[in-house]
């Protein structure tokens, strides 16, 4: 198990959301570039990015702020929230992100699974959201009947090799 720590971003400002909900938002700091280079400064080797926004409507939507944190702090990244197909795995890497985030999208087809992770391999990792140990997918808001450990040994099974996982409750 790795630590790494995360960073949030909502309406391009570094953010912390309650349980998931978008109504409940307490503003870090206006540049999430702050937060980043904080964390690189306290010695982290990698950061996880969650675009919120992106999340929320299935497409990235502060791409701007990760490239920034990319370029600036030299960590690698791995970015989740609206990575939703193969193009935008393909878009993501090309601008410096180490690692992409796919939740809701291979929860929600078998056939972008099996291939994101045929192709992209290791820079494939599979987010598992839960809500009362079932997958929580389009930015937390829907719950779908798969079990959290069932999706996690089906994405195994397809090749999987790093997983992140949160209990919403918890978070």
């Amino acid at each position: 198990m790795k630590i790494i720590p995360a960073i949030d971003i909502k309406g391009g400002k570094c953010v912390r959301l309650t349980q998931g909900e978008f109504n409940r938002v307490e503003v870090y700091t206006e540049d999430p570039l702050k937060y980043a280079l904080r964390w690189k400064q306290e010695g982290a080797e990698r950061l996880h990015i969650v675009d919120l926004d992106g999340a929320r409507v299935g497409m990235p939507q502060n791409t701007e702020a990760v490239r920034q944190i990319v370029r600036r702090t030299g960590l690698p990244v791995q970015l989740g929230g609206g990575i939703r197909n193969a193009e935008i795995v393909e878009r993501m890497l090309r601008i410096g992100v180490d690692r992409v985030i796919l939740g809701t999208s291979v929860a929600q087809s078998d056939v972008l699974a099996r291939g994101v992770l045929m192709q992209y391999g290791e820079k494939v990792v599979i987010g598992i959201d839960a809500r009362d140990g079932f997958v929580a997918v389009s930015g937390w808001q829907e719950r779908l009947d798969e079990s959290a450990i069932a999706f996690a040994k089906r994405m195994v099974e397809y090749g999987a090799k790093r997983i992140v996982f949160t209990d919403i409750a918890q978070d």
